[in-house]
This record gives structure tokens, sequence and C-alpha cells, in this order.
């Protein structure tokens, strides 16, 4: 079929007729044209957008159109590799004026029905920071404090907070970490009481869920850190800004070098770009959005959250660009940069969307989000993604406002691929799935290395699966018992493979409370091991894993589970413990430690089968250890004849697997390793990230 093609510049005209020549204007102009050929003819439509910043007053939708072909294909794309952005937000020319000091401030447009709510602003393209205190770093909470959830205030620690009143306390943000820094919640201020040391809050604290009834996930104490931005008084440094609302005055202290009155100055508006909305009964299809630059969405942390299922994470659902209704529809060569929410959302039903060679950078909540309908059980409709593919995209540096966030986040989905990614430097997990509903997915050949870097307790790969049989008095009480059929609601093998995964703490793969049916082999974990708590039916085997802070952990294990562990080589170095505190366990260095077990059934094997394994360690002995039920009352240190006086790695050795170079973390097995007495067959290294050249356009750095 022909391709028809539709051109926009911002110097054409919405009176043209839409070629090279004598371009559309406006993007609704150029949609509006598409759809009116699509319904006349069998062509397919090209709509191609010249070089420079279209800033939307609304979001760009696309809808349920009829078409003479079910396939034929809209594209929305930049021109020919020009610099092209979408932006949700709007330029200002400002008049600025000295207020004082070195605070600059400009009177907004007051314009009848306008009224100025923006969070987000941008000088030259960077985004500037919220006037706030501390300017840096967090503070400590009073060291009696201790609040129920839900939150209504919090004590600060006088010494280390002004005592002063505040005028501009009303527009005022709290960011606090929980007690156990899972996560960060956010609350409007209403008010700060300098004499009783009290913060008094608004609306927000919704980005956690609640599933520990406001203890380990909410709950606030003396170990809660915390800071309060957007207050007048607290602009002093440069690089920060407030916005007094009431009266549209803009007040800035610029960067070294800056000048004001040639400065670009943009801020946010829209919290989504582009929407592409249809129906299960009516999806849209075939629609593609190419090489833009998405950016300037307002934040969303003070939105609506809703907890899909009993994960850790509630979610907005909410993105620059959103899709609801969708069939065969791809997302590719795109850059989100600085929005203020999620940048991708996957929303309910879809099918067959393709997530590719995009970049993800510096956005306030999660990179890319894969969700389906609250609390579905399976054959309820078919209101949730599947076969969604995100390959080939580069994530980093997200996470800038909520720290409950990951590179790829998927609840109530199934048989998502997400492969050849890179994603690096997060506040959380690079990829997490929030339940087992309903399994499927593959995690493949993706390269995945500083994560967890504002938060705890999990690693670069984190799942939970508290579906019908999951019960909190066994997952963080003193009950023992089995599974349950975790396969009604885990249908499909969720499966981990050819990854590499590089920390230096925590878990680099924790299937956390629940997780079930996963199969999890040829994965290179450097400095980070594996963690199966309660769930049932894993698979662990063939997996390198090296110098792990946390030696591969079996925590709270179902009785009579069919859980496997084989064919892996297991390598720890004591310089590397990294020991944490454990929801149920304070532990000790591992010392070396091959595993430990916190809370294993009482009855039953600890294991289905642990065996063939190869295991080295730099204190020249096999160690394993466990800390037996009710946890706290003993523990117990095995060498390897007794571990396997028990049943367990009868098969295997404990030697030097002979890597190539650890010290160029070359992992490949020399030809005379042990490993392969044990069965380990060696898998390709050098296949991880993305496999295409993703040249940013929009870099100039």
């Amino acid at each position: 079929m022909t391709m028809r093609k539709i051109y926009v510049a911002l110097d054409g005209a919405d009176s043209n007729r839409g070629t090279l020549e004598r371009p559309f204007k406006s993007l609704e102009k150029a949609k509006t044209y598409a759809y009116e050929i699509l319904k006349q003819t069998q062509e397919d439509i090209e709509i191609n957008v010249r070089k420079g910043s279209y800033y939307l007053a609304s979001p760009l939708v696309f809808t349920h159109q009829e078409k003479i072909r079910e396939d034929q294909r809209l594209i929305l794309k930049a021109y020919e590799q020009e610099e092209v952005t979408l932006s949700g937000g709007q330029k200002f020319i400002c008049d600025w004026k000295k207020y004082k000091d070195h605070i600059w401030m400009a009177q907004l447009p007051k314009e009848e029905g306008i009224a100025y709510n923006f969070d987000q602003l941008f000088i030259n393209g960077k985004r500037q920071t919220k006037a706030r205190y501390p300017k840096k770093g967090l503070l400590s909470l009073a060291s009696e404090e201790k609040t129920p959830w839900p939150h209504e205030s919090i004590k600060y620690n006088p010494e280390t907070f002004p005592k002063k009143q505040w005028d501009g306390v009303k527009n005022a943000i709290l960011h606090i970490f929980p007690m156990n820094y899972w996560g960060n919640l956010q609350w409007e201020v209403k008010s700060i009481d300098s004499e009783t040391s009290t913060i008094y809050l608004g609306k927000g604290g919704y980005q956690i869920n609640d599933v520990m009834q406001g203890i380990d996930a909410t709950g606030i104490d003396e170990r809660s850190k915390f800071f309060v931005e957007n207050l007048f008084e607290a602009l002093e440094e440069p690089g920060e800004w407030y916005l007094d609302k009431e009266n549209a005055l803009l007040y800035v202290i610029p960067e070294e070098d800056i000048q004001l009155q040639k400065a670009l100055i943009e801020a946010s508006g829209l919290k989504q770009v582009v929407e592409i909305r249809g129906s299960q009964e009516k999806p849209v299809d075939y629609i593609t959005l190419s090489g833009f630059r998405i950016a300037h969405t307002q934040t969303t942390f003070l939105e609506e959250y809703e907890a899909t299922s009993l994960g850790d994470f509630t979610i907005h659902r909410g993105g620059a660009v959103f899709l609801e209704g969708t069939h065969n529809c791809t997302i590719e060569g795109c850059y989100f940069d600085q929005v203020g929410g999620n940048a991708l959302f996957v929303n309910n039903h879809n099918r067959h969307i393709d997530i590719k060679n995009n970049i993800i950078q510096e956005v306030g909540d999660s990179g890319i989000c894969i969700v389906g309908n609250k609390y579905m059980t399976i054959g309820s409709n078919k209101c949730y993604p599947s076969h969604i593919i995100v390959s080939d995209n580069i994530i980093h540096d997200i996470g800038v406002f909520g720290k409950q966030t990951a590179g790829v986040f998927i609840s109530v989905s199934e048989k998502n691929v997400i492969s050849h990614n890179h994603i690096y430097n997060l506040p959380r997990a690079a990829i997490c799935i929030n339940d087992g509903t309903w399994g499927g997915h593959i995690i493949e050949f993706n390269d995945i290395h500083d994560t967890v870097k504002e938060t705890g307790d999990h690693g670069p790969f984190n799942s939970w699966g508290r579906e019908r049989f999951w019960c909190l008095e066994q997952s963080h009480g003193p009950v023992s018992h089995e599974s349950g059929d975790v396969l009604l609601d885990t249908k499909h093998p969720i499966t981990i493979r050819n990854n590499r995964f590089e920390d230096y703490k925590g878990w680099g793969i924790d299937l956390d409370d629940g997780s079930s049916n996963y199969h999890v082999y040829n994965n290179l974990c450097i400095g980070i091991s594996i963690k199966l708590r309660e769930g049932n039916y894993r698979t662990i085997e063939n997996n390198i894993f090296i110098n792990c802070a946390n030696p591969p952990g079996f925590h709270i294990g179902y009785e009579n589970n069919s859980d496997i562990f084989r064919h892996n080589i297991i390598v720890m170095n004591s310089q590397f413990d990294n020991p944490e505190v454990d929801i149920n366990f304070k532990k000790e260095s591992a010392n070396g430690a091959i595993y430990e077990l916190i809370g294993p059934p009482t009855q039953g094997k600890w294991l289905k089968e642990i065996n063939n394994n190869l295991f080295f360690n730099d204190i020249d002995c096999f160690k394993a250890i466990v800390h037996m039920r009710p946890l706290g009352s003993k523990t117990c240190y095995y060498t390897l004849r007794e571990w396997q006086e028990i049943g367990f790695d009868t098969n295997s050795i404990y030697v030097d697997p002979l890597f190539e170079d650890v010290k160029t973390k070359d992992f490949r097995i020399k030809e005379n390793s042990s490993a392969y007495q044990i069965g380990f067959k060696p898998f390709t290294l050098d296949e991880f990230g993305v496999t295409s050249t993703l040249i940013n356009r929009y870099d100039h750095e």
C-alpha cells in the first residue's frame, strides 16, 4: 500500500495543504487531516514534524477511528532526524527585575482564567530546584518519634530545623522516607509549629502500599529522614526557584553564567503529552510515535495513586505518553527528558505493543509502566496488558521525586518481554514485577547496574507474589505451612535469563514475598546474588554469583516446596559482605558463607533440591548459616559434611571455578575448570544491553 506523507512545521499554517513546501502549523490539524484520509482511502499515513519545540495546550490524543483497512498505519515522526520537542509545558518571555540580594523576580502575564500552577522550571533546558531545606541531604526526626498510619503530623529535631515562622508554608511539600526506606512519601504541608517542632500534614502519602498495616512499609520513627521544599524563605542558593501562585510572581536565583534576560525559560504544564486511547471493544491500532523529545510534564506525586495488587507499589495511572485500549502500536526512538511523573504508561487492555530504542532519563517517577486492572482474577476479562515488548531502551537517573519506582514496572499483566535494555542509576529496582498475575514474562539480556541507591532491602530485579494463597502470618509471623496452589495465579512461568546484574548491596534477583513459578538461569550476578523468600516452583540453575554482598538466601520457605537450586557457581568473599537489616532478622556479617537461610519451614525439606553446584570463597571452607524458627531463637552453622548429611549439595564441589580474569570482569570459565563436572554450561557473556546504536540527537553535552 502507498504511504501518504503530511508535514507540520512551526512556520507553517493550518490553511496550507500539509505538503513539505506548504506544511500545516499544528499537530491537531495534521492529525485531523490524517484521519480523514484513513477513512477515505487505503493509504497509510506518515505525519512528519519539522524541527523545533511544540508547546501543547492539551494532550495530543489519538482515538479509535473507522478505517478502510484494519491494518492501516498512522506514523507520527520527527522529520529526518531533526530535533523535535513535544512539550507538555510552556515558554515564558520574562522581564526580570532584581528582588533583593541575588534573587531575581519576574511578573508572569496575568490573563483572566489563567492560574499558574507549574511545579517544574527549566532554564536553558536544565531542571531547577524548588527552594528547599536542607539544601542537601536529609533531616532526622525527633528520637522519640513513632507515628501510626495514616500519618497526620511528624515531629522533627529542633536542633536541625530552623526555629522560625515560615510565611510561605501553605505551598510547601514534605518528602520523607519511612523507617525501612522502601520508598518515600510526599505530603502537602498544612502548617509548621516551631514551638512543638511539629509539621502538620495535608493531602498526600500515596506512594507505598500499606500491606504491612502501617509498620514496615509506611511506619515513621526516628530512623526516618525528610526534607521540605517549596519554601520561599529557603530560597538562598543558585539553581533554586519559587512560584508565588496567587500573585503570578516567579523568583529565581540563577546559576553562575546564566543571563536571565536572554535565557530560555520553560515550565511544566500538562501531565500527559501524547495519549493513545481506545477500548477493549474498539482498540486503537497501528499507531507509531517515533523520534521525539518528550518533556516538561507536571509532577504527579500528589495525584491519585492506586494499589493494583498486594505488591509494595502503588502507582499513578499516568505518563507523559499514555496508552490504553491499543493494539500493535509502537513507541520508538523517543527521548523522555525530565518529565515530572512516569515516562510511559501502558494501562489496562493493550496487546502487542513495541517499546524500543528509547532513552528515558531524569523522569520524576518510573520509566515504563505496564499495568492492568486492579485485583483481577484469571478469566475475569482481558482488561490488562499482554505481549508488550520493551527492548533496546536506555533508562537511567529516574525517580527524581518518587523513590518507590522502577525502570520497568509490571503489575497485573502477562507474557511481556523485557530484553536488551541498559538500566542504571536508580533509587530502587531496575525491573519490578509487583505481583504474579499472570506471569509468562521473559526478562533477558538486560545490562543492569547501580540500583537501589536511595532505598534498601532488595536489588536490581524485585518481585512480589502476594496473591490469594499468600499469608501475612506465614510471611511475617510465626506460622509455617504449604504454599497452596500458587499456579492458579502465576499461571505461566516467569523467565529471567542471560542478564548481567551488577551491584554491591542487597540481592541481584530478589524474589520476595510469595514470588512463584520462576525459572532463573544463565545470569551473571556481580556483587549480588539471589533471594528466594516464601514462594514455590522456582528453579535457579546455571547462574554465576560472584563476590556477593549477601550469599544466596532462602527465607521463610514454604513447607514441602518444589524449589530447585542447581548447577550454579557461587563465589563469596568476606571483604564484600554487606550486612543489612532483614525485615525479620538483624543479620551478622555472612563472612564468606555460601548460603544463608532465614526461618526455613518447620516441616519437610527446606528446598526440594540443592545440588550440583560449585562454590568457593576466601575463608578456605564451605559455610552455610541457618537462622531457625522462631526467629532469634537459634542460629546454626554448617560445614560441607554437615550440609550434605541433611541431603544438600551431595554432588557439589568446593573449588576455584577458574575464571579467565576476575580483575577485568572476564567471567568466562577456563577449559580446565571443574565447573563442567557439576553440569554447568557456559553461556554468552557479551550480549547484554542494547543491540542497536542509540543516537541521542537531543543531548549536546
